[in-house]
């Protein structure tokens, strides 16, 4: 598959944004929080602190991504509107490096306005997919950019390590350093996509912010004529809440399963190898089967990782721990980016193309690693049963609720296979 300009700086996001995800969003921000502005709080409690925050970030960034989505539809402004929500993502990540020793609610609130750009921003991001390729291209192309989305974070990954073993794995100053790497990196490699890639014309006439809310909620009543799309983004809503809320979470949990810092960020790195070839596997396997099976092969592998999860806390020895987390993130790895990838891709046959950014923001809703369930279930299971662990058990139901309605979903391109 040879790809154009366009569709190569489409990637670049992917890889760009990347960074926020492994470094600020899934490694160093949670034990930032936990170790430096939460060190009065028990380590449960600021994990509940931590999912509560995260769910109200996914909150927000599902109003405003689909009341922005009408107002980037009619005006081509999809690259106008990713624009801002990165920058105010990037700028929220280097101001955590202001942060003293008990600053929890600044953490918390930079994290939140951090966490609300970056998935607002997706939808932008992911929309234009539709103007970088054709519907026969579209699981290859989410596919690919996936798995070059785990390169991506792997490298400035990479640095961070490199600078904490200089300066010592327990240094507040190689934390923040990595905030600064982890904004540069998005900032830089995302050029290349307002810069390449162009917006198709839009017939419909320019609107304002206010014609754009109310645009948005015709879009939302509309929406219910569109049977597939409605029932796919109940499943999605389901499962990839699940997907979102086991990565987001895996460092706070680590913490409280008592993995040591050095296995969890050798597995995170670790994952980042796995992957990017097994993303691709998947979007290759899609050309031979329906991609709806493979979504059904992904949510297995999860549940069988909550119950994995779920039986640490019962386990005698630090060794089995390790080695049940261990199995765990290897699950992980081999079906994260498959899963992701080919939704989106699926999502993009059943919607028209001259609206991807509307309805891509209600996808988005739930989107690329939008939690709002998961951490919920977590907190509750921390103030009812003391253990964080058993709020990832409790996702396997969500998982399989949304593999039974993903099963009424018509797929256009499942007709050809």
């Amino acid at each position: 598959m040879k790809l154009s300009r366009a569709q190569l700086s489409w990637i670049l996001y992917d890889m760009a944004n990347a960074a926020f995800a492994l470094i600020v969003r899934t490694v160093f921000a949670p034990i930032f929080f936990k170790n430096y502005a939460a060190e009065n709080l028990a380590p449960a409690v600021a994990t509940s602190y931590w999912g509560f925050v995260s769910s109200a970030a996914g909150i927000a960034a599902g109003i405003l991504a689909p009341w922005l989505g009408t107002i980037a539809d009619a005006n081509s402004g999809r690259k106008k509107y990713l624009g801002i929500f990165m920058s105010a993502g990037i700028l929220a990540t280097v101001a955590l490096c202001f942060a003293r020793r008990g600053d929890a609610s600044l953490v918390l609130w930079l994290y939140f306005i951090s966490l609300v750009a970056y998935m607002g921003g997706n939808s932008f991001y992911d929309s234009l997919l539709v103007d970088v390729s054709s519907r026969g291209g579209f699981h290859r192309l989410s596919s690919m950019a996936y798995a070059w989305g785990y390169i991506g974070g792997m490298i400035p990954f990479l640095l961070c390590l490199g600078l904490l073993m200089i300066v010592g794995s327990d240094s507040i100053f190689g934390v923040k350093c990595s905030f600064v790497i982890a904004a540069a990196w998005w900032g830089t490699l995302a050029w290349p996509l307002f810069r390449n890639v162009r917006e198709k014309p839009r017939a419909s006439q320019r609107i304002n912010p206010l014609d754009g809310f109310r645009r948005l909620i015709a879009t939302a009543r509309e929406i219910g004529n569109y049977r597939n799309v409605v029932i796919f983004l109940a499943a999605y809503f389901l499962y990839i809440d699940g997907v979102g809320t086991i990565f987001m979470m895996a460092a706070p949990l680590s913490q409280d399963i008592g993995i040591p810092p050095g296995w969890l960020f050798g597995t995170i790195l670790a994952l980042q190898f796995l992957g990017f070839p097994f993303t691709i596997l998947y979007g290759r396997l899609a050309r031979r089967i329906p991609a709806r099976k493979l979504v059904y092969l992904a949510i297995g592998i999860y549940v069988l990782i909550t119950l994995i999860v779920g039986i640490i806390p019962s386990l005698g020895s630090a060794g089995a721990k390790l080695a049940a987390f261990l199995i765990a993130a290897f699950l992980i790895g081999t079906s994260q980016g498959g899963i992701q990838s080919l939704s989106r891709s699926l999502f993009s046959e059943l919607i028209p193309r001259e609206r991807a950014s509307e309805f891509f923001g209600f996808y988005n809703i739930f989107g690329k690693f939008t939690t709002v369930l998961g951490p919920i279930l977590i907190g509750v299971a921390v103030w009812l049963f003391g253990r964080s662990e058993y709020g990832i058990t409790l996702l396997a139901v969500p998982f399989l609720a949304g593999a039974w309605l993903l099963s009424r979903v018509a797929v256009p391109s499942e007709r050809r296979h």
